[in-house]
């Protein structure tokens, strides 16, 4: 999937291909019993989203494999830094766009893991703005 083939997309169509890059490996779903395949096909990874942690970092570690599985599309490209985070279900997008001078927050509460993904696209791969070039 490329930028492009995704900025042509409906948002349905976009949702549907976050759940899908976010379901789990058909090597978990070949190891579960007593599971009905059927609805565990419809489930994906979510980000933690309480805030609260057992380990330090434990759940900034975990939020920040989901999101990166979108890196290859470009959403770093567009930003000097994007963090994400949560406390007590609430979720903030910190972010700051290259050749920009402002610190952004945008708040995230009610969403979930896949309109945050779609957010996070909003405000990276399907904007105008100035990437900067890897290449």
């Amino acid at each position: 999937m490329t930028r492009e083939i995704l900025i042509a997309k409906t948002k349905d169509e976009i949702f549907e291909f976050i759940r899908e890059r976010l379901s789990f490996d058909t090597n978990i779903e070949s190891q579960l019993r007593h599971t009905d395949k059927e609805i565990f096909k419809k489930e994906h990874r979510r980000f933690e989203m309480s805030g609260y942690e057992n380990e330090t970092g434990q759940c900034t570690k975990h939020n920040l494999e989901i999101v990166n599985k979108f890196a290859d599309l470009g959403i770093y490209d567009y930003t000097s830094y994007m963090f994400l985070d949560f406390y007590k279900g609430h979720g903030t997008l910190y972010l700051k766009y290259f050749n920009d001078n402002e610190n952004l927050e945008f708040e995230l509460g009610g969403y979930g893991t896949t309109e945050i993904i779609y957010a996070i696209f909003e405000k990276t791969i399907l904007t105008n703005r100035t990437q900067r070039r890897r290449i």
